[in-house]
């Protein structure tokens, strides 16, 4: 079939965190092409560019799948030092074993009174 990069971003909310999708990106070219798109949207963004400021530490998990920290420092206003806030993603190289599109729905019906 065809291969994706798959990508999942980290979000805490109060208790806990939840992973959520973010992006599939078709690797047109086979796997190869898949994982290094995957390599460079680690390294960079999946806009293709790191945006300024931002520090980014990059882990393989395994051959396809990568861990990806992204932090930022603000500096509020009343505060000495900066807070640090961090973001993860999970980027995997996938290929797309089965697929089905969904049906259409059923026409609208009148109800009669």
């Amino acid at each position: 079939m065809s291969w994706y990069v798959l990508v999942e971003a980290n979000e805490s909310h109060g208790d806990g965190n939840t992973w959520e999708p973010v992006a599939k990106v078709p690797g047109e070219g086979g796997r190869e092409a898949a994982t290094a798109r995957a390599e460079e949207i680690g390294r960079t963004s999946l806009r293709g560019s790191l945006p300024d400021g931002e520090g980014r530490q990059v882990f393989r998990t395994s051959p396809t799948s990568w861990l990806v920290e992204t932090s930022r420092l603000v500096r509020r206003e009343r505060s000495a030092d900066p807070t640090r806030y961090t973001r993860h993603l999970r980027i995997t190289v996938a290929e797309l074993e089965f697929a089905r599109e969904p049906a259409e729905p059923p026409a609208k019906r009148w109800l009669r009174r």
